[in-house]
């Protein structure tokens, strides 16, 4: 882990970013003497972003932007460009600084992560950049299919109380094919989003594909994670700890004995998750143990390097998270 997780910088040879990262993320073999920049500033955008926004949740109030390096500069393109930018809505600061340390906690917890960077518009302000996995190197496009579009869930109902986690994965478990990775890739997705303190994912954002070639319609896999943030400085969006119920027996209002006794969902809720999906319970407590066992080794190193003003804020609600699961997690025999 490097000393710091700062931006793209404006000045070349100071970038935290390896040469592999540039070649990989921007095609670069070094940074330019000028650095990278987003085209113009915040107000710019503004007038160029399309005004899609639900308002009802952080990616609902965050307008984004195809762009392509021309240059040194990120500019905005007509149709599909090979980086999506995300400055940070004018009530919610920061927001940029929020999404790139949890994204990069996500893959030090071994999760498959869209390339991503933070890159300063001219004025210094900072914005989310992520390179497009969908776009392959011989100009196809990978198919990609949200959970929404594969449960047959209208884009408007992609948090609706009427959904659960388990059936969610229930169904993209079949869209694979039964692959039993989409079962436990999905269960740690979702818990991950719990540990964090990102009540925003819904059916949008959990995703699937396919190759263009590929002579089935069943898909191989999840897409890598994308639009992950810690809602938890941003207290007025912050008014569940998740977008849909883990179970689907919540939707009866029967909850998992631990869940009952205590308000909040904790350890056994999980592993009744991804048993109730298929895994052997020696399997799903592994699994819930070591993903909280990872967060726990890097989140504090990785936060403290990070630019984000609210990273006490986030650090505090990853702590009480994981006091949920430490007494179940101390009380297995051994988790390596």
């Amino acid at each position: 882990m490097t000393a710091q997780l700062g931006q793209i910088s404006l000045k070349g040879g100071v970038a935290p970013y390896s040469p592999t990262f540039l070649k990989k993320m921007f095609t670069l073999t070094r940074l330019p003497a000028e650095g990278i920049r987003v085209k113009g500033d915040q107000a710019l955008f503004n007038r160029a972003a399309p005004r899609y926004l639900d308002g009802q949740s952080i990616s609902g109030v965050q307008k984004k932007l195809f762009m392509d390096l021309e240059g040194n500069y990120l500019v905005p393109v007509k149709g599909h460009g090979r980086y999506i930018v995300k400055p940070a809505p004018d009530h919610l600061p920061h927001l940029p600084e929020n999404e790139h340390a949890i994204m990069q906690l996500a893959r030090l917890c071994k999760f498959n992560v869209a390339d991503n960077a933070l890159v300063p518009f001219e004025d210094g302000e900072l914005c989310y950049v992520t390179r497009r996995f969908d776009l392959r190197d011989d100009g196809r496009r990978l198919f990609v299919e949200d959970a929404a579009s594969l449960c047959n869930v209208h884009s408007s109902n992609k948090g609706s109380d009427n959904l659960s986690y388990e059936g969610v994965l229930k169904k993209l478990y079949e869209a694979s094919g039964r692959n039993m990775a989409i079962i436990f890739n999905g269960v740690r997705q979702v818990l991950f989003a719990y540990l964090v303190g990102n009540n925003d994912l819904h059916c949008k954002n959990l995703s699937m594909y396919r190759h263009p070639d590929d002579a089935t319609v069943r898909m191989r896999d999840f897409t890598p994670v994308y639009d992950v943030v810690s809602v938890a400085p941003y207290q007025d969006y912050y008014n569940e700890d998740l977008t849909l119920c883990v179970l689907a027996s919540e939707l009866n209002a029967v909850f998992s004995p631990s869940y009952e006794a205590v308000g909040h969902y904790c350890m056994e809720c999980f592993v009744r998750l991804a048993m109730n999906l298929g895994m052997h319970k020696a399997a799903a407590q592994k699994l819930v143990a070591q993903l909280c066992n990872d967060v726990a080794r890097y989140f504090q190193p990785l936060l403290a390097a990070s630019s984000s003003p609210d990273k006490t804020v986030i650090e505090q609600h990853i702590k009480a998270k994981l006091a949920r699961f430490a007494p179940d997690i101390a009380g297995l025999k051994s988790v390596k």
